[in-house]
């Protein structure tokens, strides 16, 4: 982890510093810098050519070359601080991970502070170079002095040698592992136990006999504060031999054990470096998720590069959907402007002035393209021209219609255009209904999920009673 934060960190450097001349901040600068070398070198992912034209839709009369290198350097600049923020955050989790060790050099375990309660330590053992395995081991708390509570030994007794019996059917038939817990919810009481064979019963109440059956004495000491009191429990122990790693990875962890009660009030607990005549090596396996993060940070950074030109391409159809809308409506004042003798051109610049006067609350995408196409009008371009360019603009297969009625008429002349305009409007105000009622229909589908829910939940709260009420 610290490798790839060190790589991903030293990028970032040799970017600044090769970006040293662009004009501002560090993440503007290099978003500069790489996107001037992907356009140099023609790269897909910094020229998609979808994308200058939906941007072009979106901002009428502005350079489509300028709007896409701002879009693109926009979208280098969030990759850039989603990596940046996700390195630090991965690295921060690694160096997290390490300082919460409790593996120290000299092959100690530290030992939680009073009051913290037991901890979980993961480790790895080997013997002579070849792994054990994966050993989880309690350390419990540095201990404490505590105060006699003699009324409520008996009642933990019961109930400490109830749990501990767990699924046997008593003391003498012990087939299945003991659950010898070292404290019960409820009673201040510390316990610790001793098997008088370790090879047939395990500090942790593992069975390890080789012959059966096997009798042991189990004896339980429990603790509250200056306060002890013994037990001794005769047990009939029924258990399959152990054999090779199984073996060694126990005789490991009663190793630790007695390592563990040897001196419970010290703040390390020093881990046993031989087995037998074999020498025993430790590491602490740690909770790491700093890699795991790092896949995360990558996977979100490429998914809000790439995701990005699909929001764009989703507003560029939402803004159409909005010129559909206002499309009857401008058929409707040509007819109108049209009927009353007055000329194409006047009618078009007429309907966008109204526009501008109006009190709309905000822009309407077809009479802006409108307003684009009498500013082209008055800079002098033809008149033909501007229509084709207004409804290449729209991207509308209805504006594609209009457009090419009105250059018919100003080329060949149709004294039929007025007709042909009133076909359009019922036409578009036909479209228009069907376009409203397929929102509507939708519209009740999508409110059909909380529907079901509400009346699942009234269903619930009918039944709960008459169930009640039945006794069920």
């Amino acid at each position: 982890m610290y490798l790839i934060g060190s790589v991903i960190g030293a990028g970032f450097v040799l970017l600044a510093c090769l970006a040293r001349r662009e004009e501002g901040n560090l993440l503007r600068k290099i978003s500069i810098y790489l996107y001037k070398k992907g356009c140099i070198h023609k790269s897909p992912l910094l020229n998609a050519h979808h994308v200058q034209k939906d941007l072009e839709s979106l901002h009428p009369g502005q350079s489509g070359l300028l709007l896409q290198g701002e879009y693109y350097m926009q979208k280098i600049r969030l990759l850039l601080l989603v990596l940046g923020v996700g390195t630090l955050l991965g690295v921060a989790a690694r160096v997290g991970a390490d300082m919460e060790g409790s593996l120290t050099d000299c092959g100690e375990l530290m030992r939680p502070s009073p009051g913290e309660g037991e901890q979980q330590v993961k480790l790895r053992a080997w013997l002579e170079g070849e792994r054990l395995g994966d050993l989880t081991v309690a350390v419990p708390e540095r201990q404490l002095d505590r105060q006699e509570a003699q009324e409520l030994y008996e009642r933990f007794w019961e109930a400490w040698e109830r749990e501990a019996l767990g699924d046997n059917p008593s003391w003498d038939q012990v087939s299945l592992p003991l659950t010898l817990a070292e404290e019960l919810e409820g009673y201040p009481f510390a316990v610790s136990w001793e098997s008088s064979d370790y090879e047939v019963l395990g500090r942790n109440g593992t069975i390890h006999a080789a012959q059966m059956p096997a009798p042991v004495t189990l004896t339980v000491e429990s603790r509250y504060l200056e306060d002890c009191w013994q037990e001794e429990l005769e047990l009939l122990v029924v258990s399959r031999p152990l054999e090779g790693m199984e073996l060694l990875t126990a005789q490991v962890l009663d190793a630790y054990h007695q390592a563990e009660q040897a001196d419970p009030n010290r703040d390390r607990v020093p881990l046993p470096e031989k087995l037998g005549q074999s020498k025993l090596s430790w590491q602490e396996v740690k909770e790491n998720h700093s890699l795991v993060l790092m896949l995360m940070t990558a996977a979100t950074a490429a998914g809000v590069f790439l995701l990005q030109d699909r929001d764009l391409h989703r507003q560029v159809l939402k803004r159409r959907e909005r010129m559909k809308e206002n499309y009857p409506m401008v058929v409707n004042k040509f007819i109108l402007y049209l009927g009353a003798g007055m000329p194409i051109r006047r009618a078009f610049q007429k309907i966008a002035q109204d526009y501008r006067r109006g009190q709309w609350g905000e822009k309407q995408p077809l009479y802006e393209e409108m307003l684009l196409a009498c500013n082209r009008l008055q800079a002098g371009i033809s008149e033909s021209q501007v229509y084709e360019m207004w409804a290449a603009r729209t991207g509308l297969q209805d504006c594609a219609r209009l457009s090419t009625m009105l250059v018919q008429n100003l080329k060949k002349g149709n004294a039929a255009l007025l007709v042909r305009m009133k076909e359009e409007g019922d036409r578009a105000l036909q479209d228009d209904l069907n376009l409203r009622r397929k929102k509507g229909e939708e519209a009740g589908t999508r409110l059909l999920a909380p529907m079901v829910m509400m009346m699942a939940i009234v269903m619930v709260l009918v039944m709960i009673p008459a169930f009640q009420s039945f006794g069920i």
